[in-house]
């Protein structure tokens, strides 16, 4: 039992949650303020160490508990209610990693990635038709596709012809699935063994046993390789932003404004309604009107973008049916692992922010505090048995 066990559990508590939201210094001056007791953020820090490891353990003990069961019970429910909708999201981050005691000039060294997963039970309606036929205003607004396309891409046409700002988001349509619990892996290993933590998650919550299960993406072959592995029994969806993007980008290549952005509202349709044939043989038309992109240019070309659009959505034909999609209740965007990437890189990613092999523990707990309360709650039930047999254990030895 180390130093730092004196803590009572309650106040334990207190400072892995204040830990796991901000910096070690500021976790030290909210608990003062808030809970009026004294942590050094040093204490702070050596607690949130050996906490979250504790946690990498669990999860890693269940990763190996899930691959030693059968098939029929890895697609069973372990007990709880399976959601009416599951759907796994998956995507990665990127925090700095340097081990202590060296330095380097070359920042750009020390960005390593993180693997991040969000587990989604969701509720929905099926439909006998396409519930939304026409797609939406938000994304045939010249100024908010600008935006969009230069947030998710980089790239920035000229159809903001408009200087208007966009308008307000649109509500989400009524008929879209709706999260009910939202739990997040995240982690600094290898692929192969976030799959494990992820899908070993999952089965934890009943997803292999659901009726309707959808795993969401955008086009990195990690992604797409992640779901053949483990998620092979989920139906497979193309993030939408990410595919409007490459249309966006692809129709205002090698034309005026105004000619790109007339075929761009017309392809963006096309992808919505799934007819994807149609508009690969499109861009094929405007890859033979501009040519073909040439090497060494110091940015993408009109050429390039087009090329670019027709390696991406041709390699993501089959993950493009939108409008079956819409009729089963299915998410189309991967927009909860995006935001929740986000929320983690507030704790965890800073251009003068470094980690070594902290960076793991403190993943996990955050995760924790991102994800329903259950499997912490019980963590820290279990804890002080944990702790007793370890002591006695030792005793013994």
């Amino acid at each position: 039992m180390g130093p730092d066990e004196t803590l009572s559990p309650a106040l334990l508590k207190k400072v892995i949650h204040a830990a796991s939201s901000a910096s070690f210094q500021q976790a030290e001056e909210d608990l003062l303020a808030l809970a009026e007791v004294r942590v050094s953020a040093n204490r702070i820090h050596r607690a949130a160490q050996r906490v979250g490891s504790e946690r990498v353990v669990d999860r890693r003990a269940a990763a190996v508990a899930y691959r030693a069961l059968a098939l029929p019970q890895q697609r069973a429910s372990p007990g709880p209610v399976p959601p009416d909708v599951a759907c796994v999201q998956a995507d990665g981050g990127r925090i700095q990693i340097r081990p202590r005691g060296l330095e380097s000039r070359d920042s750009d060294s020390w960005w390593r990635e993180t693997k991040v997963g969000c587990l989604l039970a969701m509720t929905s309606a099926r439909h006998a038709a396409d519930p939304a036929p026409q797609v939406p205003e938000a994304f045939v607004d010249p100024a908010r596709m600008a935006k969009i396309s230069r947030e998710i891409k980089g790239f920035s046409g000229d159809a903001a012809a408009s200087d208007a700002p966009p308008n307000e988001p649109e509500p989400p349509p009524r008929d879209a699935p709706e999260v009910v619990a939202h739990t997040v892996v995240a982690t600094m290993e290898k692929v192969e063994a976030f799959g494990e933590l992820l899908v070993a998650g999952a089965h934890a919550l009943g997803f292999a046993a659901a009726e309707r299960k959808a795993f969401v993406a955008d086009g990195s072959e990690t992604n797409w390789g992640l779901w053949r592995r483990c998620f092979s029994h989920y139906t497979p969806i193309l993030d939408w932003v990410h595919a409007v993007c490459y249309v966006y980008a692809a129709a205002m290549a090698g034309v005026t404004a105004p000619e790109g952005w007339t075929d761009y509202c017309r392809w963006v349709q096309w992808l919505w309604s799934g007819d994807v044939d149609r508009l690969l043989e499109a861009l094929r038309q405007r890859q033979a009107r501009i040519g073909l992109p040439t090497e060494g240019a110091a940015e993408p070309s009109p050429p390039q973008r087009v090329a670019d659009a027709l390696r991406y959505l041709g390699k993501q034909r089959e993950r493009m049916n939108y409008p079956a999609y819409r009729r089963e209740g299915l998410p189309i965007t991967s927009s909860h692992v995006e935001s929740t990437i986000k929320r983690i890189n507030r704790r965890m990613k800073g251009t003068e922010k470094f980690w070594d092999a902290g960076a793991e523990p403190l993943l996990h707990l955050v995760a924790d505090r991102l994800s329903p309360a259950g499997d912490r709650d019980r963590y820290w039930a279990d804890r002080p048995k944990r702790l007793s047999s370890q002591r006695c254990y030792q005793q013994a030895a």
